[in-house]
């Protein structure tokens, strides 16, 4: 008797295992996988009521709980998706590739988080989730989820943006599919940051630690277009955020890319006062829990950082 439940113990082993690492995964991709399903149905036929059948019980209803998330935060659902997808079928038909080619980057995502944890080991779980979104959102966060509208994230420059607004050809025209491991560290950053600032200077050290966290975690240099024009223009842009820096006008600086030329250099200014109170600290390890762990409610605290990173040479009041 013993000797067979010693067997049982040893064939039930793999299920342990398989299930334990289940409780463990990180980053999710199926959502993807469920859309195209979903998306070739919808081709099938011109009646949108069987359209949206296609998209609720073959996407909608088999998502994860990040997609189900994602809908909420950016108001998406079945009507919206098959709108889009007769709307601008040049679009879809070209960036499924890039869609797919995501999970083949699941494995270098889950070794920058490996990196994040050793420098950071204080690093709370969060789940990740590549979604197919309705065009409004290329990633955002929600409590410990990173959601990513992976139709916006894996779009670049080869993506067919003729029917689409000039915002999303913008954004597609400077990104590239080989960016996603990035971008996506950036997100995983935000789940453990502090609640949003009211100030120009909260918010864009928000974003730019971020960027700065990323660039450890991936050990990979990101060059955004606001890096390249950032470092060309750095005094004049040092003065211009000093001067800004304690108004909430935060769209002058950030989420501007429909607006402005040159957009979301307030990433670029957070950026550089991280990497300068970075610089300037003895204790590496505890520069990056300051950085991680910055509180953007207290005003105080924010105003002492910027003046401990040194970025400017005199001391910044309020």
């Amino acid at each position: 008797m013993k000797h067979f439940y010693f067997l049982l113990f040893i064939i039930c082993l793999p299920i342990s295992s398989k299930a334990q690492q289940n409780t463990t995964k990180t980053v999710y991709t199926v959502d993807i996988d469920h859309f195209w399903i979903a998306y070739d149905s919808v081709k099938t036929t011109t009646d949108t009521l069987k359209q949206q059948y296609f998209i609720q019980s073959l996407y909608i209803d088999k998502g994860t709980e990040g997609l189900k998330a994602f809908m909420v935060a950016r108001n998406y659902n079945a009507k919206l998706w098959v709108k889009l997808i007769n709307k601008y079928p040049k679009f879809w038909n070209s960036v499924r590739k890039n869609t797919l080619e995501v999970k083949k980057q699941v494995g270098q995502i889950e070794e920058s988080l490996n990196r994040f944890k050793i420098l950071y080991p204080d690093l709370r779980p969060a789940k990740m989730y590549f979604t197919v979104g309705g065009l409004r959102s290329g990633g955002t966060t929600n409590a410990d989820m990173v959601l990513v509208g992976t139709e916006i994230a894996s779009a670049d420059k080869n993506t067919d943006s003729s029917e689409l607004g000039s915002w999303l050809k913008g954004v597609f025209n400077t990104q590239d599919i080989s960016n996603i491991v990035f971008l996506n560290a950036h997100e995983y950053v935000h789940t453990q940051q502090k609640p949003d600032g009211q100030t120009v200077l909260d918010r864009c050290i928000q974003e730019g630690s971020a960027d700065f966290i990323a660039e450890l975690a991936t050990n990979k240099k990101y060059q955004a277009n606001y890096m390249i024009y950032g470092n060309e223009h750095e005094p004049e842009l040092k003065e211009k955020f000093k001067t800004d820096m304690f108004g909430s006008s935060i769209y002058t600086w950030l989420y501007n890319g429909a607006n402005v030329p040159h957009s979301d250099l307030g990433y670029f200014m957070g950026y550089q006062v991280c990497r300068s109170y970075y610089d300037h600290s003895p204790n590496k390890k505890q520069a990056i829990k300051d950085i991680i762990e910055l509180n953007y409610m207290d005003e105080e605290q924010v105003i002492g950082f910027l003046n401990k990173s040194k970025y400017y040479d005199e001391i910044i009041t309020r």
